[in-house]
This record gives structure tokens, sequence and C-alpha cells, in this order.
């Protein structure tokens, strides 16, 4: 173990089943046994993978939280979003259609825009229409390929970007070596079956990683009271009922890397969104995702290492939205049908450089084009229904932009004796016709022994609007506003880590933050920029670990966003979380047991309150040693708790719409099979 002192070291497709496809891939890093690995190990681990920076979080001024694979086992999380949200810090929503990650505060109903860079192995998902990445089943990656989940937090704008103003969120794939052959097989409630079949070896010399996976499911049946126009109780049916796939192909070599990713969802959305007719199965929402990723290491010399990536993306977004005009058009079932395509690609260059003693440099030149942004609303058969029923035979809704952008980036990460760190960034972004933007970067590490790790950050970022937020309008929905300016971002965040043992660790953070022409929407629903945002907040933490495999996470989050004049939606104040898992004492039968404790939060633009509420979850996990296989059941919402989240405004029969019913309990049963 290396001794506290010297830690910072020295510088340096649709249905069931997919077909049988084939590709090529290769991890981001060597697998990690996180079941034999200590805390003080596991923060040794290198993070984010490269052309971007991967260094131990220790270095890195920034609070970093590291979710590993086997947490994803012994918890049964499902998705992306299930293991955010045990997150201090992390508030996690659902209307339905989609689920939403909000951080420290801010988390406004329908709002797309995470304002962090969501990575699988250092490639951006984040697609070009509304800088949105998917947190619930439509994230592009099947959770059981999950090495790692890495989450910085604070601006990094400097590094990655406008859409990393609260952080970076790098999902690390398994290598295809840990993967080996095998299957996976989930059955649960609402008829949900999915089906994942991989395999990883080794080709000429290259590591490889092949992986299909397909899922349906029927859907749940939930009872809402706002579909009737009367306040009377109706059961929705199909709630949650999706279908779709994921292909994920890498191959490494020992100084290069290729990945690709296709996945679509589509989900059935009963629940009479934007007034359609409710527990309609015909209104179906549908996404998909295709990347490619090309990174190779140059090492130029003992001194220099040139990081190059070639990435490609395109994202598609179908909705069909059924709507009942009999008493206006004769037409009871009129469908509007609403489309967006965006197509980018981008070529990076990182060049790092550790000539000059105490110091690594790092500079860079990033260049993106986004060279489709399309946006098309029509009603099917007609043209365009307009708010007052007549009828325009052109489309409500046909945008098509495009846009590039520039960004020149250079960071200095300065040892100041053997137990300082001083890291200074800065990047200059050119976003054509929206400015130029730069964001000055100022991090300080400093290990104080048996005092503990002590980090501060200071950091400015901005956030470019989304051709979303500035184009879309149509005659019955206004949202976009082409006037609409980017946020800008200053923040501060001081945090103090004391790790009493190899195997437990305490960190507490304090933050603040100020974001002026934020983007939110008016009461009409168009977006706007406000005037000044401010957020503070304190987040504690506190884990251990035990060598039978028992393992502990808990902490406590208070928080406070608010524009100059009210609060937020959506931004509960306190947080409290607990994530434990112990031996059952049946031989290699774990319980994984998490409970999550969310405080009341607004809604309908600060006029409505929606209460407090608990959700525990169980998950049962079975992997004798020896044995080519493991089950696990998990049961989620185990005490069968009703609740709502605040979702966008909408209006249906009549009725305002602010909050929507969760789901009870489910369960899922999954099984997994290595050959």
């Amino acid at each position: 173990m290396t001794p506290r002192a010297t830690r910072l070291g020295k510088p340096f497709g649709s249905g069931l089943l997919l077909t049988l496809l084939l590709g090529l891939v290769a991890p981001c890093s060597a697998a990690i046994d996180a079941i034999d690995l200590s805390l003080e190990d596991l923060l040794k681990v290198n993070i984010v993978s490269a052309p971007k920076f991967a260094e131990n979080p220790d270095r890195i001024p920034s609070v970093v939280s590291i979710l590993t694979n086997e947490d994803i086992r012994l918890y049964g999380w499902r998705t992306l979003g299930d293991a955010l949200r045990t997150l201090q810090g992390f508030n996690v929503t659902d209307d339905h259609t989609y689920a939403y990650a909000g951080v420290r505060g801010i988390s406004q109903p329908g709002d797309y825009r995470p304002r962090m860079q969501i990575l699988i192995d250092g490639m951006s998902v984040n697609e070009n229409i509304y800088a949105s990445a998917p947190v619930d089943s439509a994230f592009p990656l099947d959770i059981g390929l999950v090495e790692r989940i890495e989450v910085i937090r604070g601006p990094s704008a400097s590094v990655y970007g406008g859409d990393a103003m609260f952080g970076v969120i790098n999902v690390v794939t398994r290598s295809g070596q840990s993967v080996g052959t095998e299957a996976s097989l989930g059955l649960g409630s609402g008829a949900n079956r999915r089906l994942r079949a991989s395999w990883g070896g080794q080709v000429g010399g290259n590591e490889v990683l092949i992986s299909a996976t397909g899922f349906n499911v029927n859907g749940n049946t939930l009872a809402f009271s706002d579909v009737n126009g009367d306040g009377s109780s109706r059961d929705l049916h199909r709630l949650g009922g999706e279908d779709g796939g994921q292909l994920f192909v890498k191959v490494r070599g020992d100084d290069w890397h290729f990945s690709f990713i296709h996945a679509k969802r589509d989900r059935i959305v009963p629940t009479a969104s934007y007034d359609t007719i409710a527990d309609d199965r015909s209104h179906v929402e549908s996404d998909r995702y295709t990347l490619l990723d090309l990174s190779k290491r140059w090492k130029l010399n003992a001194t220099n290492e040139l990081h190059q990536r070639l990435y490609f993306g395109d994202y598609g977004y179908d909705g069909a939205f059924p709507y009942d005009y009999s008493a206006d058009l004769g037409d009871p079932h009129a469908m509007n049908v609403d489309k967006a395509r965006g197509s980018w690609w981008g070529i990076e260059n990182r060049l790092v450089n550790t000539g000059w003693s105490g110091h690594r440099l790092t500079v860079g030149l990033e260049y993106k084009g986004n060279w489709r942004q399309n946006q098309s609303n029509f009603d099917r058969g007609y043209g365009c229904i307009n708010a007052d029923m007549s009828i325009s035979p052109t489309p409500c809704l046909d945008d098509h932009q495009r846009s590039r952008q520039i960004t020149l980036m250079t960071q200095d990460e300065i040892q100041l004796g053997t137990a300082t760190l001083l890291t200074l960034g800065l990047s200059y972004n050119n976003l054509g016709s929206l400015g130029s933007f730069w964001s000055p970067r100022l991090g300080v590490v400093h290990d104080a022994g048996q005092a503990g790790l002590f980090k501060v950050l200071y950091g400015t970022a901005f956030r470019a609007p989304t051709v979303y937020e500035r184009a879309y309008a149509t005659p019955s929905l206004a949202y976009g506003n082409p006037s609409l300016r980017p946020e800008k971002m200053r923040s501060l965040e001081l945090s103090w880590e004391k790790r009493f043992s190899q195997f437990s660790r305490f960190t507490a953070t304090a933050y603040h933050l100020h974001i002026d022409k934020m983007v939110t929407t008016d009461e009409a629903g168009v977006a706007e920029n406000s005037a000044h945002t401010n957020a503070s907040g304190l987040e504690i933490e506190y884990e251990q670990r035990w060598s039978n495999g028992s393992r502990l996470r808990t902490g406590y989050t208070v928080q406070h966003a608010a524009e100059t004049n009210h609060g937020f939606d959506n931004s509960p104040h306190h947080m409290a979380k607990l994530n434990v898992a112990v031996p059952t004492g049946i031989t290699h039968l774990m319980a994984g047991l998490e409970a999550q404790w969310i405080s009341a939060r607004l809604a309908s633009l600060g006029t409505e309150r929606i209460p407090s509420y608990t959700l525990a979850n169980l998950n049962l996990s079975y992997a004798p040693s020896g044995k080519r296989w493991e089950v696990a059941l998990g049961i989620y919402n185990l005490f069968d708790h009703r609740y709502n989240d605040p979702v966008a405004l909408d209006s249906v029969m009549g009725v305002r719409r602010w909050q929507m019913p969760q789901l009870g309990r489910t369960a899922l049963l999954s099984t997994t099979l290595h050959f």
C-alpha cells in the first residue's frame, strides 16, 4: 500500500431477440475484481479513458465516485439511472416516457439536457438535437457490460466541453477476457423479457468483445386521476411497455481502440401526455443511436505522447401521437408525427508532455461538425392541424440546421512538493453564430497525511442552447426561442476526504455555483433565459468494506437551488441514501438492500408541493463458486410505496398536469450463464 504522504506521486433494433451479428471490439481497460479490492486499491484505478485524462481519482480536484460491476450485481441495478440515484446529489425522476437525472438541485421537469457529459469508454453519448443522454432503457449500452461507472462532479468544460457544466459520467465497459462467452436472461413484472448474448476473446492478437441484447416489455397497469377530466381514477395499461435492442462491438490493440454501438428503443406512452388519447398503445416514442469511435495513441518519444480520436454519431427520434378530433374534424384517431434527425462527426488531437520536471502539460484541438440537426412535425394525412382546428397543407415544423464547434484547450498539472498538486486549465470554444467562450479552471489537491485529503476546484463553464430549445415551435406547441443565449456558470467546490483504514473513507463536499442566463420555461412553456441562478449544498458520504464481502455506502445531501425570485421545481432540499450488502448465512447468497429518502419538492412552477417519499429495494444474488451460472432476484419498491414525481406542465382533458404516479412493487429474476 502506498504511504499517504506520497499518494499524489509524480506527474506523468426492435423485437425480443436481435439476430446474430458479427463485429470486433476491445476493452478500455483491464478488468477489475472489485470484490478483492479495498477502497484504497479501488481508488488507485485510473479513471476516464484516453484521449481525455486517465488518472488516479486522488489527482483530480473534484469529488469522484466509482461504482463497480460488483455493485451492479449486488444491488440489481437495471439501468444507469438506478446506479446514479444511489449517489449523493443525484435525483432521478420518471414521466413514463424517459427517466431524467438531475444533480445538485437542478433537475427541471421536461429538461432533456442533464448538463453533464455522459461517455462510454470516453466516447460521448450526448446527441446534437436535445443534448440528452438517456439513463433509462434508452441508454445504448446493456448494463451487464459495464465494468465500472466513474462520476466526476464539478465543471469540466476546460477538458470536456460545454455539456460538462456539472461534471462527467464515464461508463467503462468490461474487457473481452472478463466476459468470455456469456448469456444473460431476465424475466420480470409486466412481462419484462430480456436476453443478452456476449462473446469476448483474442482475434489476431487483439482483444475483442461482441454483444447483442434484445428486450420486450408488455408493461404495467397504474391508476391515473387526471385523464378523465373530472378527477376520477382510471387504470392505464402497458405503462413502461417497450421493445428494442442493443449491439456493442469493440476491438483493442496495444495502442488503438475501436468501438461501435447501435441501439433502438420503442416506448409505449399511454399516459395521455400532450393531451393525446389516454391508454392508446399507438402512442409510441422511439430513440435510435449509432456511435462509432476510433482512437490511437502515438508514443512520440520519452516525454511526448499524442492521442488522436475520430468519431461519428447518428441519432434519430420518432414520436407518434394519437388525437381524437371527432368533434372538430370527424376523425377519432388523427396521428401527429414528430421527428428529429441528428448526425455529427469530429476529430480530436491531444498532446501530453512530461518533459518539464514537475509538470504534466496537455494541449488539445478538437473539431466537431454537426452536419445534420433536423426537426419536423406534421399531422399524417393533413399536413398541419392548427390550434384553431384549421388545416394547413404544409408541415407544422420543418427545420434544418447545421453547426460546428472548434475547441482549443490546455491543462498543466504541477506538482508542488510531495503532497500538493496544482491543476491549471483553459479552453477556448468557438460556436460560430452563438459566439466564443473561454473556460478557465483551477484546482488544488493537498494530501495532509493523517488530517486527510483536501481538494479545491474553481471552474467556469458554458452551455449553448440546443436546436430544440431554439427552433422547436409548432402552431399547437411554441417551445423554441431563437433569441436564447448560452448559459454561463461559475463554481467553487471544497472537499475533504478522510480514510480511517484501507477499507473505509468519509467524504464531505461543499459547493456553490452561479449560472447566468440559465434556460428555463415560462408559464406558456416557451424556453427563455432566466436571470440569475444560484445553487449551494453539502454532500457527505461514508463507505466501508469488510473481508467477508459486506459493504456499506451511506450519505446525506442538503442543497438549495433557486432563481432570483423563486425555487426550482423537482429540487429536493434533503436526500439520504443507504446501500448495504451482506451475506445471508446461506453460502454464496448475498443480500443487497438500498434505501433512498427524498424530501418534498416543488412542482407546477412553484405553486404545488409533492410530499417526501422513501424507497427501498432488495436484491438477492446467488453466485456459487466453481459454477458456470449465477442467479438474482430483485424486488424494487419493496414496501409498495405510492408516490409521485414532478413532470413538465401539461394539459389533459382541460386539467393542468404537473405530477405523475410512479410504479409500486415490481420484480426481476435474472440469470447469467458462463460457457
